[in-house]
Order: C-alpha cells, then structure tokens, then sequence
C-alpha cells in the first residue's frame, strides 16, 4: 500500500512537471513558436560527385508566437529542409520551434527530453522502489564531481590523478546507493579499485612500450593539450561504469550463495563464481562493444556513402573505439577474479 501511494506522488508530481516543462515558453528570451501549418513551396534533387540524390524542399510555415511582446502573432517563414535531415530538421504540425530573428533556429526540444526523464524515473519507481530512485542521486551527483574534476585540470591539475580521485567518488557513491553500507558494497568497492588499478598498470606499461602506435587520433585533432594529458583518464573512465557493474554482480551472487547455505565450501564458491563469471563476461563485453559501435556508426554510413573503404575507415576512425572498447574488456576479464576472490576473503574469511 505504502509503495502504491508513493508511486502516485511521484505520477502526479511527473504529470505536474511535464504541463509545466510544455508551457514554459515564457522562460525563454528568444521568441517561440507553435505550428499549425506547413505547405511545401517546391521540391528539387541535388546529386553529388559520387552521383548519390538527395531531395530538397522549400517549405511555408505558418504558426503563433507563444510567448514576448508579441504573444498570439500569426505569423509565416520559409523553411530549407533536405530529405535526410542531417543537416536541417522535419518538422510538423503542433512542433514548438525557438526563433532568430524571425528565421526558424531549432526545434524546442525540453518537453521531449522531460518526458524520457519522468519515464526514466517512473521505470525506476516501479522495478526497483527507493533504491532505484537514488540511482539518479547518484547519477547526478557522479556528474557534480565529474564536472568539478574539469574545472580543477583547467586550474592546471594533472588529469590523471583527478580521474583516479574521481573513480573512487563514483564506486564508493554509486555502489553504496545501489547496494547500501555493507559488507557485500565494500567488497564491491575494493574490487573496483583494485581492478582499476590493475588496468593504469597495464596500459602504462603497454604505452611505454608502444607508444600509442596503432591508434589513430584524428577525432582528437582540436585538442590543444599533449595525447598522453587525456588518452589514460579517458580509457579508464570509460570502463568503470562496466567495471562497477561486474563487481556488484559477483559480489552480490556470491553473498547470496553464503545466504543460502553458510556451509557452502570455498572450493564450491570458487566454482560457482567462475560459472557466473561466464555467463556476463560476454554480454558485457558486448554491452561495451554497441555502445561504442553506435557511437560511430552515423559517421561510418556517412564515409561508406562517399566511398571510403570499410578498411579505411576502420584504421582512420574507428582505432580509438576499438582500443575504449578492448581496454573496457579486459577490466571486465580482470574484474570477475578479482572479486570472486576479494568477495569470499571477507565472508568466509579464515576458511581460504
């Protein structure tokens, strides 16, 4: 009953959140406006170099300024909207548009970003009550830290040591909201670290040696600072979140196999735990392997479209995901051990 009540509260304060995030237009200093029709001027093709088409269209819209000193105003712009909408938007009937200088800038786009949010919030509510909530405490507070992090390496920190400061922020804070203050956490937390550490050691001794070859670093061409300044921070950031993930996993599996029968040897909690390991070892690979795929994979069309080969791509663009998703990897590798064994020193401590 207690659960239904507060999953209530919180579906009426989402609904109150979302009328209020749609008819916010007033906050707003540049003028917006609500369409309530469209009209195509005219169509034409363009085709490329490579003979690719692409169809054009000149479009009239017509809407009401909601908002300023010229609230209720009817008012009609043209618009130059391409087939693929890389480059331009689609809109329709109803969108909210922020205008520039009576030109059409971009789509209003908070109402949709609030409503995914309250959606977020509700799925949480619902699968995992309170505990879930405070995943978003948690989320937001890693992002404080991660952003007090920048603001010290422009102070001139070296960013390294304020990453490997801020992955324990971000184990000890997300691991003990999700698992609480407990030993099974801390065994939780002591496996991440350990792990992290691990993989710095690895990759600084593999750029000693290499020295970065076979990566490609053309994404990073902007920066303005050395590659050995972000490349470490970046690859070990970017595989704690997986890192935390397989820890919790094997350190809550094991504890619920000490639950279950306190009698359990370690030689079976051993096995048992290599068993677990196996079954997420690859999913999670996996998990890291879309993630960075999808990152890549507008660009990827877009080369394939304009000839590059699949080879040249690959060595031009994607080395660098390759190498985030092969590092992410091998911590997951190195994680299941290292917690399977930090886990059952501290429940059946005495007994290894």
């Amino acid at each position: 009953m207690k659960k239904l009540i507060i999953g209530g509260v919180i579906f009426i304060f989402l609904i109150i959140f979302l009328v209020f995030i749609y008819n916010d237009d007033f906050l707003y200093k540049k003028e917006i406006m609500k369409i309530t029709k469209i009209d195509t001027i005219s169509e034409d093709t363009s085709v490329n170099m490579l003979g690719l088409e692409e169809k054009y269209y000149e479009r009239e819209i017509t809407g009401i300024i909601t908002n300023g000193k010229n609230k209720g105003k009817k008012i009609t712009v043209t618009y130059s909207e391409s087939y693929s909408s890389v480059v331009t938007e689609k809109y329709k009937v109803n969108d909210k548009v922020i205008l520039d200088h009576g030109e059409i800038d971009i789509l209003k786009r908070d109402f949709y970003i609030a409503l995914l949010i309250s959606l977020f919030i509700l799925a949480l509510y619902i699968i995992g009550n309170i505990k879930g909530l405070l995943s978003i405490v948690s989320v937001i507070l890693n992002v404080i830290i991660f952003y007090i992090g920048l603001i010290l390496y422009f102070k001139g920190i070296n960013l390294l040591l304020l990453c490997m400061i801020e992955i324990v922020f971000f184990a000890v804070l997300s691991l003990m909201m999700a698992g609480g203050i407990n030993k099974k956490t801390l065994s939780a937390i002591i496996s991440v670290l350990v792990s992290i550490s691990l993989i710095l050691i690895m990759l600084l001794i593999i750029v000693k040696t290499t020295d970065y070859k076979g990566i490609n670093f053309n994404e990073l061409s902007f920066l303005t600072v050395p590659i050995d300044d972000i490349i470490l921070p970046e690859l070990l950031v970017g595989s704690v979140g997986a890192i935390m993930d397989v820890a919790i996993t094997m350190s809550a599996s094991i504890k619920e196999l000490i639950d279950k029968d306190n009698n359990i040897s370690v030689k079976s909690l051993k096995k048992s735990a290599k068993e677990i390991g196996k079954d997420i070892m690859s999913t999670m690979s996996n998990v890291l392997f879309f993630t960075y795929l999808c990152a890549s994979l507008p660009l990827f069309i877009l080369a394939i479209r304009n000839g590059f080969s699949v080879s040249n791509f690959i060595s031009s663009n994607i080395s660098f995901e390759l190498t985030r998703f092969l590092v992410g990897s091998i911590g997951i590798v190195l994680t299941i051990p290292v917690a399977s064994f930090i886990t059952i020193k501290m429940f059946k401590r005495g007994e290894v």
